[in-house]
């Protein structure tokens, strides 16, 4: 299914500044790329250099898997093989390479000025027939956001990170993180006369500094400069006749030493609800076997069993590092779940509350791409939900409903993934997802909060999710509505009373007696951050709270490339905010606020 567009979204949807078009608004963050078109060809305006030229597709392959003997490389199944490209710019490199490859590929880009969707599908347009992979990446491309992006294809197969912002940024990033060696290099810039901060020996350095033993070099260009720098960053370099098409481009190989890197080849994860499942499933899609150890209860049996759930980004109007990291966090989980079962596609409506008003909700949509929320009129949010909206609202419309138990089932079933409830062995390396059940790593500063849902009759319910003060969620017989914050569990007739008060708020009327109601526990940490990364031999994945439908499964890609020796779909600079050690740093200074991780 298209990560695009939602089952619910209307053709045009008015906000409050007028009329959203079909195509996503442009971030205020990310300068998308100014093209014009020369008949198919797309050009930019600021490098006056083509991006491909008419038989783009032959040229990727004549000039960068060609001459590198990508083919031959890649035809073992059971391996990974790892490309590092400056420049994605539209992708067919990408498109390219993923559809001449057996085996696991990991691809990964870097582009200053990514492209703004309509130029990329019309960039794309001639080649979707031919190729299988442009629908997929058309539907899957990230919003204009900076820092690493993370998609999946062909069943986790092929594996794309982009980074969307400065190739020294990106590149010193992917020194920091990816342990294993890149194995080609494709260096498409545009022309180094006319962009040479791309063709800078020091990033010619650096990209060999991450290289494996042997790793390739192609590119179109036969510039000397460039022939140069390759040599002295240690490659052996040679020309490619390419006549007729053009005299010469290069091929280098890299003669150091090279990075290498050996994954575990099985990893024991603890915790079978969404955040183990979904590790597991990171792992095995990694080539990398999981244990998946449950406490006898099976998949997904507490607060990950959730019957009805909104998977959104909580948003903020400051551009702060957290704010990123959830943008992020949303994006990527909507392209992993979209699809699956336990995932419904629908979007999301946030209505403002005492504590977000209509004027920080204008605020916040003004920080993010139209493709992640865009602020609609109460007249649009009426006609999303179906019910009367008597104030702007926060459509997310790729947002998503989630089924707990039936998402996490989902993601566990893999031939490599083992369900368990016995221990892990001593031997493999292990991943906690074990909500707020701690057992010895006291110093995490996580704690208990229950909360409830019920699910009450309605005549007339909303066709989409409303979130704001609580939730409503739509069912087929009725409507869930909730969360409770029980900080101490309350009486359960108690919190239905809450939950009914919610949905007379929303719906406008007064509930019937509910016909069935769900209780968890949700793990919640002192800074509201959950708790990602390894102390020791240990990893850890939990304290999502009521954010699990996202960060739970950002962060187990996050866990599963460091496993597998792969940069993470976020920076180092993400990555501290949700780094276990931080809690020992804070109390240095002041006590665990939790006495201990529990309540």
């Amino acid at each position: 299914m298209a990560d695009r567009t939602p089952a619910q979204t209307p053709p045009e949807v008015t906000t409050e500044q007028g009329t959203m078009p079909d195509t996503p608004k442009t971030t205020a963050t990310m300068t998308p790329a100014r093209v014009r078109f020369d008949g198919p060809r797309p050009v930019s305006q600021d490098f006056d250099d083509i991006y491909a030229d008419a038989d783009g597709a032959a040229e990727a392959a004549r000039v960068f898997l060609e001459p590198a003997a990508i083919a031959e490389r890649t035809r073992h199944p059971g391996t990974t093989f790892t490309v590092g490209e400056f420049g994605f710019g539209t992708g067919l490199n990408f498109v390219v390479t993923a559809e001449a490859t057996r085996c696991r590929l990991h691809f990964i880009s870097f582009e200053r000025h990514p492209l703004a969707y309509a130029d990329l599908h019309r960039a794309l347009r001639p080649w979707q027939a031919d190729h299988t992979l442009v629908r997929p990446l058309l539907d899957a491309y990230p919003p204009l956001i900076p820092g690493w992006h993370r998609r999946l294809f062909d069943a986790g197969r092929v594996q794309l990170s982009v980074f969307f912002g400065d190739i020294e940024e990106g590149l010193a990033d992917l020194a920091r993180q990816q342990r294993r060696g890149v194995d080609a290099w494709f260096l498409d810039g545009f022309a180094p006369r006319k962009n040479p901060a791309m063709w800078r020996g020091e990033l010619l350095c650096a990209m060999a500094g991450l290289s494996a033993p042997r790793a390739s070099v192609t590119t179109f260009t036969a510039a000397g400069q460039v022939r140069r720098d390759l040599a002295a960053a240690g490659f052996e370099v040679r020309r490619v006749d390419q006549r007729p098409r053009k005299r010469h481009s290069t091929a280098a190989v890299f003669t150091g030493k090279g990075r290498t890197f050996t994954p575990p080849a099985q990893v024991a994860v603890v915790g079978a609800g969404l955040a183990g499942a979904a590790t597991a499933r990171a792992l095995a899609d990694k080539g990398i076997a999981a244990n998946l150890v449950h406490r006898g209860e099976g998949i997904a049996c507490g607060a990950s069993g959730i019957p009805a759930a909104v998977l959104r980004a909580r948003l903020s109007p400051v551009p702060t590092a957290e704010a990123r990291l959830r943008t992020h966090a949303f994006a990527f989980a909507v392209h992993r779940c979209r699809g699956r079962d336990g995932a419904a596609a629908n979007g999301v409506l946030q209505l403002g509350t005492a504590w977000n008003d209509a004027q920080r909700l204008r605020e916040m949509a003004q920080a993010v791409p139209g493709e992640v929320a865009v602020l609609v009129s109460a007249a649009s949010a009426t006609d999303l939900a179906g019910i009367p909206v008597t104030t702007p609202g926060l459509f997310f419309p790729s947002g998503l409903t989630i089924a707990g138990a039936v998402l996490a089932t989902d993601l566990a079933t893999h031939p490599s993934i083992h369900l368990s409830a016995l221990a892990a062995e001593r031997s493999e390396a292990a991943v906690r997802a074990t909500g707020a059940d701690l057992d010895g790593f006291e110093t995490l500063e996580v704690t208990r909060l229950a909360g409830q849902l019920d699910r009450f009759p309605c005549a007339v319910p909303p066709r989409l999710p409303i979130v704001g003060d609580g939730t409503i969620v739509p069912a087929r017989d009725g409507v869930w509505a909730g969360a409770t914050y029980e900080y101490r569990p309350w009486d359960p007739e108690r919190a239905t009373q809450a939950n009914a008060a919610r949905f007379e708020r929303v719906i406008g009327e007064t509930p019937g007696a509910a016909l069935a109601r769900f209780r968890g526990v949700r793990a919640i940490t002192s800074d509201h951050l959950p708790v990602v990364g390894c102390e020791g031999s240990v990893w850890f994945n939990l304290g999502h709270g009521s954010h699990g439908t996202s960060t739970a499964i950002f962060a187990a890609e996050i866990i599963a490339s460091a496993l597998n020796g792969e940069v993470a779909p976020a920076s180092v600079e993400l990555l501290a905010l949700l780094h276990p050690g931080r809690f020992r740093e804070r109390q240095k200074r002041r006590p665990n606020p939790f006495g201990g991780g529990h309540s």
